[in-house]
């Protein structure tokens, strides 16, 4: 992993002392050819022009530049995908030419001239850069445009690509409320913003335009107006859109009308982006979908022979190709069938509705320090993961401001809280009363962590206990708490999960669980595990309050874990081999979660100490 920054460490530290404006102009004469006395001595690219944009952004509305390595594979896919439409070579052979792994035939040329390509969120140009050298390598000359919200970015890639010779056209606007120019390939690096983070101007715009909820990320929108705008689209995409519920559309809108070229990611460095994990995707319009794949090495280490072998649907020693995955013998019936899957609660100001018990009546909020209530006015609280010491063992910290009827300590705190401006946040806002939090639902008899790591396993709420968003709330139909608590703790279970999971904050080793994504796993007939109940019941009397640790190897080596694996195996239709696979995919994952996590801390401790 680099960040942009490392293009040209010693000339922005040289530039460092400048406004944003005035190093761009002074770092576009030096590289144009009249020599800077700042920068004497260094040779510089093309790539300072965006650092120095970027340094000064420092990753405001959710911008992450793209590095060189992978622009160069996202644009070489687009590329060769837009000139097999065109009547140039198949779309493996365009790869490996464009990457210099082969002399470009004169059809890639001639497919290739004239191709007009935009980046509607431009940032320094790095995408269009790389697109316009490939291109130029193979004898074409491509027709480029772009869209930058941030003036100083779009200066920046205006003048990166005027040093290329490109024709290019970069325009200052916002990508989610300005017409985009018509184009055949779009190249976009989206930024990564939550939609917390948009003004509710932009979420409006951007919801009107794409037909997605409100509730979907900047990104996703973005994403799709790209694929309604162009046949080819090469994105760098978080791994969020792949399972969130408000990406769904989406993702049911691309596999209608095209299919994947690419989707790539690198398991060992991640990808460029430091704390949001992401792949490389190219969709084509009219195409049939290639198989995903995930590197076991950074992807600008991948060779052009390896990524023209991917475009055949190849792997290779250093690329894993996904494959489906193999039916079970047995029925399977997904985990909706068989129970209600809702998120946690969400109180929108933890502040003022999580309390500390202090006794005597008296709790602490964090927001209104001391406050005295009835016991009827509140609810003990499963706040996380770590007060679940064990599958049937909670270590309750915390209590829930939650009255039914409120008690004149409990109106007295409402009022406190409104002159605090709670009842303003978006999410109290919302609700009918601000101050009830969902009003009529009970304690769910299961929870299950909306963020995994090494240490993830369901919780058997035997004692009732309310759960804040940090857990899923599960209310079985067909099958009993305790059964569905235990066999969702079992590895062919939980690995189906940690599958669909997405590792939002790369600088911690966890990752989120969409609701959509615990509810889709696939979850054995109840009839399948009926003769194993007896066998069930003893491995739930020896793991319920057996308590469980971040040492994954060791909870797995656990003699009843092992057997509650094979028996969830059995049931899902699965052979020993199978299950002993499963347990070791488990681990590996973990543990490249964990590496991965490292690397992104050192990479931001880099980043800040060059910055």
């Amino acid at each position: 992993m680099r960040p942009i920054a490392d293009a040209n460490p010693r000339a922005l530290e040289r530039l460092s002392g400048l406004p944003a404006a005035r190093a761009l102009d002074e770092a576009f004469s030096h590289l144009a050819g009249s020599p800077s006395a700042r920068l004497a001595g260094l040779a510089p690219d093309g790539r300072l022009l965006e650092a120095i944009a970027a340094r000064a952004l420092d990753g405001a509305r959710g911008a992450i530049y793209t590095n060189s390595e992978e622009s160069g594979i996202l644009a070489a896919f687009a590329l060769a995908a837009a000139a097999a439409r065109r009547g140039g070579p198949p779309l493996a052979e365009g790869v490996l030419a464009l990457l210099g792994g082969a002399r470009a035939p004169a059809a890639l040329a001639r497919a290739l001239d004239g191709l007009t390509v935009l980046d509607p969120a431009c940032g320094g140009g790095s995408l269009l850069a790389a697109a316009h050298w490939l291109a130029s390598r193979a004898g074409a000359r491509l027709r480029l445009s772009g869209l930058e919200v941030a003036p100083i970015a779009a200066r920046a890639a205006t003048l990166r690509l005027g040093l290329l010779g490109a024709d290019a056209a970069i325009r200052t606007g916002n990508a989610v409320s300005r017409a985009w120019p018509p184009c055949e390939v779009i190249l976009m690096n989206p930024p990564f913003l939550r939609h917390e983070s948009l003004p509710p101007a932009w979420k409006e715009r951007a919801a009107r335009r794409s037909g997605l909820s409100r509730q979907a990320d900047l990104s996703a929108h973005l994403v799709q107006i790209a694929l309604r705008h162009a046949p080819v689209c090469g994105l760098v995409l978080p791994r969020a859109l792949e399972t969130s519920r408000s990406a769904s559309p989406l993702r049911a809108d691309a596999a209608a009308r095209g299919g994947h070229l690419l989707s790539l990611r690198s398991r060992s460095a991640g990808s460029f982006a430091a704390s949001v994990d992401t792949s490389l995707a190219v969709w084509s319009e009219g195409a049939a979908a290639l198989p995903a794949a995930e590197a076991t090495v950074p992807l600008g280490r991948l060779s052009a022979r390896e990524l023209s072998a991917l475009a055949r649907g190849l792997g290779g020693r250093r690329l894993r190709v996904a494959r489906p995955a193999v039916s079970s013998r047995l029925p399977a019936r997904l985990l909706a069938d068989l129970c209600d899957v809702r998120f946690g609660m969400k109180t929108g100001a933890n502040g003022f509705f999580h309390l500390r018990p202090l006794g005597g009546g008296r709790f602490r909020s964090a927001l209104g320090g001391v406050v005295r209530l009835d016991p009827s006015d509140v609810s003990p609280l499963l706040s996380g993961l770590r007060d679940a010491v064990a599958p049937e063992v909670a270590r309750v910290s915390w209590v829930l401001f939650r009255p039914g009827s409120p008690s004149p300590a409990a109106r007295a705190y409402v009022r406190q809280g409104e002159a605090l401006g709670v009842d303003e946040r978006a999410t109290c806002a919302s609700r009918r009363t601000w101050w009830q939090v969902a009003p009529g639902r009970g304690a769910a008899p299961v929870l299950y962590p909306a963020k995994v790591g090494t240490r993830a396993f369901a919780f058997h709420n035997r004692d009732g206990l309310l759960e804040d968003k940090k857990w899923h709330a599960l209310f079985p139909r067909e099958v009993e708490p305790w059964l569905l608590a235990l066999l969702l703790s079992s590895t062919p279970l939980r690995l189906a999960v940690d599958r669909g999971a997405r590792q939002l904050t790369g600088a911690q080793a966890i990752a989120d669980i969409d609701c959509g994504v615990l509810a889709s796993i696939p979850f054995p007939d109840p009839g399948a595990f009926a003769p194993l109940e007896a066998t069930l019941r003893g491995l739930h009397a020896s793991l319920a309050r057996d308590p469980v640790t971040t040492d994954l190897a060791a909870m797995l080596g656990r003699p009843a874990q092992r057997e509650l694996d094979l028996a969830a195996g059995a049931a899902l239709g699965m052979s020993r081999a199978a299950v002993e696979r499963d347990r070791r995919e488990l681990l590996r994952r973990s543990a490249e979660r964990l590496e991965r996590a490292a690397q992104v801390r050192q990479a931001i401790a880099r980043a800040a100490s060059t910055g």
